[in-house]
């Protein structure tokens, strides 16, 4: 049986954005299946169950790689690391892409057009001998019901009806605060929906609890906030329950899109085309040249 090891970026829309890639490998071929990813992320892929196993990124990952003698190496990444990793592990097959830095280390590759994308990783996919690669990311996760409850238990001490709650994602890393829309708009488009009936909550990562708090203190609506402090499968199994995602382009869309959930997806000069919710017809764009031309008009008269 091969053994077969996916390198990952640290991104969770990235991550995303990998699993037909996975789910293909794990029905067509007869494979262990080992996968490089942030440990944080490692819970979507060994809840779907994806994998065999996971290798979390730390420093002594090239010996560890090593050890396990792995047949074939697909790189999603294109960081050096990733690709001297695999090199150095002695492992003979390096598919990855041309636009590696080093990517004369590959022993096969494909052209990546444009950002990190399905589409991209797709072809990667098909160099590597797949055939079946799903077009999007939906039906691939597992949402453990430990989790869902969780939620649910959350719901209850709020009072929240889930058909009327609605999940709003405004925060991005620092690298992307250029896709980030004004906090005024958000503070109006919640006021506005809040006023109609709807339950507003402000969802983010753990570590924007605190700006998630001055926005919320900031509308007259004081919207609840929900940072999954525990696992990101606490945030998948949310944005599963919520009748609604508005945000901006951002991994948290592309979770809540992954689990089944009807998003509303703000961009400025990223492309939906290449990097929206999937299936896009599903979901609805909100698309300006620059975001700061979107207006919480743009975003209510979509809900309303």
């Amino acid at each position: 049986m091969d053994k077969i090891i996916f390198f990952h970026m640290n991104q969770l829309g990235d991550l995303l954005f990998s699993l037909p890639v996975l789910k293909a490998t794990k029905q067509e071929l007869n494979a262990k299946i080992y996968s490089v990813v942030k440990s944080s992320l490692s819970p979507l892929l060994t809840s779907a169950g994806l994998v065999d196993a996971v290798l979390p990124k730390e420093k002594n990952i090239m010996r560890n790689i090593r050890e396990k003698k792995f047949d074939k190496a697909v790189l999603f990444s294109e960081s050096p690391s990733s690709l001297i990793s695999a090199y150095f592990a002695g492992i003979k097959e390096r598919i990855g892409f041309k636009t590696s830095f080093l990517s004369f280390l590959l022993t096969k590759k494909t052209q990546r057009i444009g950002v990190p994308s399905l589409f991209n990783n797709k072809e990667l996919g098909f160099v590597a001998g797949l055939r079946t690669i799903q077009s999007d990311y939906t039906n691939i996760l597992n949402v453990p019901e430990t989790n869902l409850n969780n939620v649910k238990k959350w719901f209850e001490e709020n009072n929240f009806v889930t058909v009327k709650t609605i999940a709003i994602s405004i925060g991005a890393s620092k690298k992307r605060k250029d896709k980030c829309l004004e906090e005024s708009k958000w503070i109006e488009a919640i006021d506005i929906l809040s006023d109609n009936g709807f339950n507003c909550v402000l969802s983010g990562a753990k570590w924007e609890k605190e700006y998630l708090s001055k926005i919320s203190e900031k509308c007259v609506a004081k919207p609840k906030l929900f940072t999954a402090g525990n696992s990101i499968l606490d945030s998948a199994a949310f944005l599963k329950t919520v009748s609604l995602f508005i945000g901006i382009d951002s991994g948290a869309m592309h979770l809540a899109a992954a689990v089944g959930t009807k998003c509303i997806g703000v961009f400025g000069y990223t492309d939906p085309l290449q990097i929206g919710p999937m299936p896009l017809e599903r979901h609805i764009i909100i698309k300006k040249n620059n975001i700061s031309q979107v207006t919480s008009e743009d975003i209510v008269s979509k809900v309303l």
